[in-house]
């Protein structure tokens, strides 16, 4: 459950959790379906009840910011630390780990071209991945030349990732953080730990295996742009800001073989995969959200 209005008041009702918005009006869900509560709006009150029956049914609170960035967790007492996942993460073999960077990066290719041939650009992406050369930085640079030529005169000359004069990196940038917060999300709830990376390597205050599992990702922020420009070519940035998180919370992606879910379902079925690969080793079965058959007529 996602709780994005001010002012709402979470309690329990005949083995329903029920959310009592601003307006009186109310939304239920069965205790039992409930996996988290991500709490991303001001002034959100719990019944005490609501609180005790939320832990005892296993589920995990979840408090965020204004940005709907994690900043806290409330769980019960045995999931401070998920010991099988931890143990599997903390020993995970350096073959495993290179199985699991290259899923990863073969996904983001895969989904850069899926983007780019839905703008009908010509690009070299698909040859790259037909050859297995999947070096990072080359295919970001062939990428961004094609990706860019889609905003016209306004278009950046290169990437930026701090400090972003050109808006449209700027809106990237703030799109990605959207995106962090919430991979962040599911990634806490499945009990994953956050600090111990697949491939980036921990720094103070980082959080690794958010910056691993959201390369796949990043085409979709870059999409959830592309499409917020078709709707406002002056590409205000301050509009964008207020649009981000809706677009990407109600915007629609293709998991597995599933039809097309919201990117918050989709999300944890992702890491929910992630966590079986931990466990059987298989990197094949991670369902990563794609943008096969992608639209901006959505």
């Amino acid at each position: 459950m996602h709780i994005l209005n001010h002012g709402s008041f979470i309690g329990v009702d005949r083995g329903c959790l029920t959310c009592t918005l601003p307006d009186k009006t109310q939304k239920r869900l069965p205790l039992c379906d409930v996996l988290a509560v991500v709490v991303a709006a001001r002034g959100v009150c719990f019944s005490g009840e609501s609180f005790s029956r939320l832990l005892e049914n296993n589920a995990v609170i979840l408090h965020c910011d204004s940005s709907y960035k994690p900043i806290g967790r409330t769980t019960a007492l045995h999931r401070i630390v998920h010991k099988d996942i931890f143990e599997r993460q903390i020993n995970m073999p350096p073959s495993l780990q290179a199985k699991l960077w290259f899923f990863l990066l073969k996904n983001k290719s895969e989904n850069q071209a899926f983007l780019l041939d839905c703008l009908c650009k010509e690009h070299k992406i698909w040859q790259y991945i037909q050859d297995n050369c999947l070096e990072e930085g080359n295919i970001a640079r062939h990428y961004w030349k094609v990706f860019f030529k889609s905003f016209g005169k306004n278009a950046p000359k290169k990437r930026e990732h701090q400090n972003a004069e050109n808006p449209i990196n700027g809106m990237l940038n703030y799109a990605y953080a959207v995106m962090s917060a919430l991979l962040h999300r599911s990634i806490l709830i499945h009990g994953l730990n956050p600090v111990l990376g697949i491939h980036h390597k921990y720094r103070f205050r980082s959080n690794p295996l958010v910056y691993d599992l959201i390369e796949p990702l990043r085409p979709f922020s870059d999409y959830i742009l592309l499409r917020y420009h078709k709707k406002y070519p002056r590409l205000e940035i301050e509009t964008f800001v207020k649009h981000c998180a809706k677009d990407m919370i109600t915007a629609r992606i293709n998991i597995g073989k599933a039809k097309k879910v919201s990117l918050p379902v989709a999300l944890d079925s992702y890491i929910s995969s992630v966590c079986d690969a931990y466990r059987t080793e298989i990197v094949n079965n991670i369902k990563i959200p794609s943008l096969k058959g992608l639209s901006f007529e959505e």
